[in-house]
């Protein structure tokens, strides 16, 4: 990072992970092309799980090239008049794989059900159940994770 004075320590770099509302994932391609797409989360000690479709843009670049980059705004505040912003955000490196194992694909859609509707709960396993067959899980191995804050 190359303003350390804005770097966070590590637990709070987590604690910000955890605690995000969305991110975005960022893959790339064979060709060398980026791709970045907002996505939910729920983080399960060092994983990230992120649902998907079975298929798409994102799916092929992981068959491709595993290695991602996932980053959360955890609070942003423009400050108009002094051209500056005050913000809280973490970036992670990892590698990304697709679920395959059907405990693991339960564990990690009930811990997105539980941070997203967690009112729901008997509803959203109805819901996971009678929908797995037909949704991918990532999970992403955190190797590094950095947060800053600004101002």
């Amino acid at each position: 990072m190359r303003r350390k004075a804005s770097q966070l320590p590590d637990r709070d770099a987590w604690d910000l992970l955890q605690n995000g509302i969305w991110g975005t994932l960022a893959t790339v391609d064979s060709n060398g092309q980026p791709y970045a797409v907002p996505m939910n989360y729920a983080l399960l000690g060092t994983t990230l799980y992120l649902h998907s479709a079975m298929e798409g843009h994102k799916i092929d670049n992981l068959h491709e090239n595993p290695r991602v980059s996932f980053s959360v705004v955890a609070t942003a505040e423009v400050l108009s008049e002094q051209f500056d912003m005050t913000y809280r955000s973490v970036v992670v490196f990892g590698t990304a794989r697709i679920v395959k194992d059907t405990k693991e694909k339960l564990t990690a859609l009930e811990a997105l059900m539980e941070k997203y509707s967690p009112a729901f709960h008997d509803k959203a396993m109805e819901y996971i159940s009678s929908n797995i067959g037909r949704t991918a899980v990532i999970a992403v191995e955190i190797s590094a994770i950095a947060a800053k804050t600004g101002r």
